[in-house]
């Protein structure tokens, strides 16, 4: 019965294309140690690239840091790295684990994270990019790019999306929308973004307690009433309970099968 069990849900699990984009991801880093596809520029990405250059230089503006954010899939490694080769600066791509303090940021870097304006102090940037893409558009690229499709299963990116749209609306500065693209950019007024004292501002006027909590909290107060922090708030525990439990009842099904016979 058992054998039956774990063999019924390996099967049930395989079946979906996520687990599948997983285990090529897996598969690709034991032989090449990358688990990502080799990068190719995408023309659209590039065309965006030429136009927020453009940008820059029409205000005449060189930017020393600038800061990318968006959910997984989104296209932030490959726009930092498009302008990263137009600007001159160092892409540099941050891990989750350097999001649990307040990061020192250096000049004449790119840096780019799911939950970099939600957690750091967006004033190290010169100017700070959204990426607003579509959750079902950021799902599709996940799985399609064979990294860890598995993450559309587990991770709730409606709930990453929500975080990261209210961590871009709190800073202050003009809104620049890239046409054709998901590319939203604010640049760095003279007084700075202000978004952690807007949070607040607004959190106060609800007659929420401000005091104590990160900005992540904040965040997650201003959308859901209750301070949260970390990436565990967006994983969706229980993501593959159905696989389980088809495959629990094949078991059965085995076992009944077994008795009627013998």
């Amino acid at each position: 019965m058992a054998v039956a069990f774990v063999t019924a849900t390996i099967m049930n699990l395989l079946a979906k294309d996520t687990i599948r984009s997983a285990i090529t991801g897996r598969a690709r880093k034991l032989f090449s140690g990358n688990s990502e596809r080799p990068y190719q520029p995408v023309p659209a990405v590039e065309e965006c690239s030429d136009q927020i250059v453009r940008m820059l230089e029409g205000k005449n503006i060189s930017p020393e840091t600038i800061g990318i954010d968006g959910s997984p899939g989104s296209g932030k490694s490959t726009l930092g790295r498009s302008l990263a080769k137009r600007t001159g600066l160092e892409w540099r791509c941050l891990y989750l684990r350097d999001m649990r303090e307040s990061y020192f940021f250096l000049p004449g870097r790119i840096y780019e994270n799911i939950r970099l304006f939600r957690t750091q102090d967006i004033d190290n940037f010169d100017a700070i990019i959204y990426i607003d893409c579509q959750v079902e558009d950021a799902q599709r690229r996940v799985i399609e790019r064979d990294r860890n499709g598995a993450l559309t299963d587990y991770v709730d990116f409606r709930m990453l999306k929500k975080i990261g749209d209210a961590a871009f609306a709190m800073a202050d500065g003009e809104e620049i929308i890239i046409p054709m693209s998901p590319v939203r950019i604010k640049l760095r007024p003279k007084d700075g973004y202000k978004d952690s004292d807007n949070l607040r501002m607004i959190l106060r006027s609800r007659g929420v307690d401000v005091e104590g909590f990160s900005k992540e909290e904040l965040l997650f107060m201003y959308c859901y009433g209750k301070p949260k922090s970390g990436i565990f708030p967006y994983v969706k525990f229980g993501a593959y309970n159905n696989e389980i439990l088809s495959g629990a009842f094949a078991a059965l099904r085995v076992a009944r099968v077994k008795k009627l016979l013998s």
